[in-house]
């Protein structure tokens, strides 16, 4: 074989040899250190967009409730129960009205005997939890229902106390265009008065209208004569149709209903 031959043996082989294997493999390379920054720069800023978007969530179901508290209708109440801060009347009945609260409601209930038996509705003591009273002083009891009626509408609580001031029941139907007031724990709100006039009394005496009117925490509320007597209480108000020109009715059960119900029971 030739000299020539044999270098271009050499040549084909050198040509069409494989490389090595570790000629595949990738070096790791390193990360640049601003990458990284930048990384955990986005990191942070997705972090702290979370925790600004559950702030702001809080602050707006904060700024609902005060918005609840201090509606319109909020300080529209407020302002009527300001004529009221001087009538004698009056300022001795809301030493009767109590709050009534538990895990699913919040109303309103009044004292009709002074050791401690309170009238209310059955929705509002109808519920989960122990079943909260607080009185004007700002004490507070855990209450005990005596008895119920969910078609009436009407509960008897009783709590552990002596001697409390309490409401008497009126002995007598309602006038139409009377002058009523309600007293009652509405929109957050505690101790509020309102006005109205009875506008008129079912056949049957099971359902009482007025024109005073009634917002979520009224349920409860006592319907007052001009002389301080219960003559109903508050449990529903009326929704007009969308198309309806007439304005929300309060609905109250009437005092002759009460007394047939719970008559016994109060006469202690």
């Amino acid at each position: 074989m030739s000299k020539h031959q044999d270098e271009q043996d050499e040549l084909k082989k050198e040509e069409y040899e494989e490389p090595p294997f570790e000629d595949f493999l990738f070096e790791e390379e390193e990360e640049d250190p601003v990458q990284e920054e930048q990384k955990k720069k986005r990191r942070r800023f997705i972090i702290r967009s979370i925790a600004i978007g559950i702030s702001l969530l809080l602050i707006v179901n904060v700024l609902s409730i005060w918005l609840n508290v201090f509606s319109l209708d909020s300080l529209k109440l407020l302002r009527g129960t300001e004529q009221y801060s001087e009538d004698e009347m009056v300022q001795e009945s809301m030493e009767s009205v109590v709050l009534i609260q538990n895990q699913q409601s919040r109303g309103t209930g009044f004292v009709v005997h002074s050791d401690g038996l309170i009238i209310s509705n059955d929705h509002v003591v109808d519920g989960a939890g122990p079943l909260a009273v607080t009185l004007p002083s700002g004490e507070q009891y855990v209450a005990t229902i005596l008895d119920s009626d969910e078609e009436l509408d009407l509960a008897l609580l009783e709590i552990d106390a002596n001697d409390l001031p309490y409401l008497s029941l009126s002995e007598r139907e309602a006038d139409r265009e009377e002058r009523i007031l309600v007293i009652g724990n509405p929109l957050l709100q505690q101790q509020i008065v309102n006005e109205g006039t009875v506008l008129e009394q079912t056949e049957g005496f099971e359902v009482l209208r007025i024109s005073a009117p009634i917002y979520g925490g009224h349920s409860g509320s006592p319907v007052l004569t001009e002389d301080g007597e219960v003559m109903g209480v508050v449990y529903a108000r009326t929704v007009p149709g969308l198309f309806e020109n007439e304005p929300s009715r309060g609905l109250a059960v009437p005092i002759e209903k009460v007394k047939e119900r719970f008559g016994g029971q109060l006469n202690r």
